[in-house]
């Protein structure tokens, strides 16, 4: 009973994860166009999560989910580019792939930057916080001179 569970539950999983227009074999596929569709839909729901991150820290992201949106629709652009040089034969296949993956690295350096913007914005801006940082230190050095100087005249410190 207990394998019927969990070999339903993995077919749902593996359903639902399931791209449109791509074999649903790519999913565990082992070949160069499964690989290259994987890694750059994993690069997709990593922006997907850091603009969500970011959101729930309470950052306005409608802007960064466009950006992520666009990413998704030219990932889905991709898919099809890839579904046809995996039908190519094995040559023209190797070429086309070569070409795909240097396009897949520049969607996953694109969305990198989406992440990246979207999580900066949720963070504190890093000069308000070197002031602060030099104010609190500032402050200190008065109480070490302080310190110092109540010893000088003989004070307890």
């Amino acid at each position: 009973m207990a394998v019927v569970v969990v070999t339903g539950a993995g077919l749902g999983w593996r359903i639902r994860r399931r791209r449109p227009g791509v074999p649903i074999s790519w999913q565990t596929n082992q070949s160069v166009a499964a690989e290259l569709h994987r890694r750059m839909h994993r690069s997709v729901d990593r922006t997907r999560r850091a603009v969500g991150d970011a959101r729930r820290r309470g950052v306005p992201t409608e802007s960064h989910e466009g950006l992520v949106d666009d990413l998704a629709a030219t990932a889905r652009a991709l898919d099809d580019q890839l579904v046809l040089a995996s039908k190519l034969p094995f040559k023209a296949r190797h070429t086309a792939l070569l070409g795909l993956r240097y396009r897949i690295v520049a969607l996953e350096r694109t969305g990198e930057r989406i992440g990246r913007a979207a999580i900066e914005a949720a963070s504190p801006l890093v000069d308000g916080v070197d002031e602060s940082l030099a104010r609190i230190n500032d402050r200190l050095d008065l109480v070490d001179e302080a310190r110092v100087e109540l010893r000088r005249l003989g004070g307890e410190g």
